[in-house]
């Protein structure tokens, strides 16, 4: 009885194994005529049943089913995914013994990195975005150990405003210790005239000196984007408002450079932005001792003074400003500005005054004052009007200065092109 039990279960397996076997025949047909859809078909029909066959046969389903989906490169952007983990599989599987397809599926794999990176490029000059570091994260789905495309995926998703896809990405390359630390190797394709980057040094060798598709070879060593990556993801949470969280990934830049000027300049918007003023003014004058010419970091200490009501000192600033760069138009109207603003308690002060002696000095003596402000601020104004002849707010700031100094030529002047600035 148990040799006839013994019997029928070989009989049954030989059946299983007959009919997946011949199914799969039917898939490779279908495959080389073209009938992807048909092929996927018949593989979903035996997909429960393969679990029972050899290693042989798994392989050759998995291979066939990633054909069915790949489409000989004609496949949805989907599709090529999917046809990823079916290689994979097959690769998986041979990896212990005879590698039938894996040769093939290595062939598939350089067929789609070059395929998706190019799509890449193609939707990023569209300004694409998503499709672009869609793409990107495909080549590195298909070839792990080219992390610079999931770097770059990153990149172009920040560019997007997809922050939490960006976001994830960076955290993946944090995971995976990526530095960016590597050697790329170009060459120049002869059709398209345009550099390209190759996986490695003997694939790119090969299209150099083997096939001839390709010509001035060259090797670059990139340098560490670790502190770029940390910076990144920290002007991302500042972005999003998260302070506390952009603070953090700020301090583990800081520990790889913590001269680094985008990196200082970054912590300081954060600091502005968490009402820490004295931490932001801190972190600008450091950033001047790095970069003293920096107009607009002099600038920004202007407007952190004024704001504190230092005015002599935020007065100098602007001035600086000014001297490294005569036409930085934002350092003239806050220096006329915080001139002019100076005006209001005089105004209150005189509003206030009664009908004694003492007091009609005190207007005299405040008119006069007022007068000297007003022609502080003229020249300030007038380089605005200078560097932008259509700035409406400069020229009829300047036409009611003159009016209230009785200078009636330049009230006359600057009243004509406040209506033509009007009328336009």
């Amino acid at each position: 009885m148990k040799k006839i039990i013994v019997i029928l279960l070989t009989f049954c397996v030989f059946q299983f194994s007959y009919s997946q076997k011949k199914e799969l025949k039917t898939v490779d047909k279908l495959v080389k005529s073209g009938e992807y859809e048909n092929a996927l078909n018949t593989i979903e029909s035996i997909k429960d049943l393969i679990n029972l066959a050899d290693d042989k046969t798994k392989a050759k389903y998995y291979y066939l089913k990633g054909l069915a989906r790949y489409q000989n490169g004609e496949g949805s952007f989907e599709n090529k995914l999917l046809s990823i983990d079916d290689f994979n599989r097959t690769k998986e599987i041979e990896d212990s013994g005879s590698k039938i397809y894996s040769s093939k599926v290595d062939d598939i794999f350089t067929s789609l990195f070059n395929s998706f990176v190019n799509d890449s490029r193609t939707a990023l000059d569209n300004k694409n975005y998503k499709d672009s570091y869609s793409n990107l994260e495909a080549a590195y789905t298909v070839s792990k150990k080219d992390t610079l495309y999931l770097y770059n995926a990153a990149l172009v998703a920040t560019e997007a405003k997809e922050y939490s896809t960006a976001l994830g990405f960076y955290e993946k390359l944090i995971d995976l210790g990526y530095t960016g630390v590597s050697i790329n190797y170009y060459a120049i394709e002869k059709e398209s005239g345009k550099e390209q980057v190759f996986q490695d040094e003997k694939s790119r060798d090969f299209s150099v000196d083997v096939i001839g598709t390709h010509e001035s070879p060259r090797d670059e060593m990139a340098k560490s984007v670790e502190i770029d990556i940390y910076r990144s993801i920290a002007a991302i949470y500042r972005i999003e408002e998260n302070y506390e969280k952009s603070i953090v990934y700020l301090e583990k830049a800081k520990l790889i450079d913590p001269n680094d000027i985008n990196l200082i300049l970054l912590e300081s918007n954060v600091r502005w932005e968490m009402g820490e003023v004295d931490s932001y003014q801190k972190l600008i004058s450091r950033a001047l001792e790095i970069e003293p010419d920096n107009v607009d970091l002099v600038f920004n200490l202007g407007v952190v003074n004024a704001d504190k009501g230092n005015f002599n000192d935020a007065i100098s600033y602007y001035n600086k400003a000014i001297e490294i760069n005569a036409n930085y138009t934002k350092a003239y109207l806050n220096a006329a500005a915080l001139i002019l603003d100076r005006e209001g308690p005089m105004i209150e002060e005189m509003n206030s005054l009664g009908t004694s002696t003492a007091d009609y000095n005190r207007y005299d003596e405040l008119k006069i004052e007022r007068e000297n402000l007003y022609r502080e601020a003229i020249p300030y104004l007038e380089k605005v009007y200078e560097l932008e002849n259509d700035n409406l707010n400069a020229a009829r700031t300047l036409r009611n200065i003159f009016s209230a100094l009785d200078e009636t030529e330049s009230y006359n002047r600057f009243k004509v092109i406040v209506a033509e600035l009007e009328n336009k």
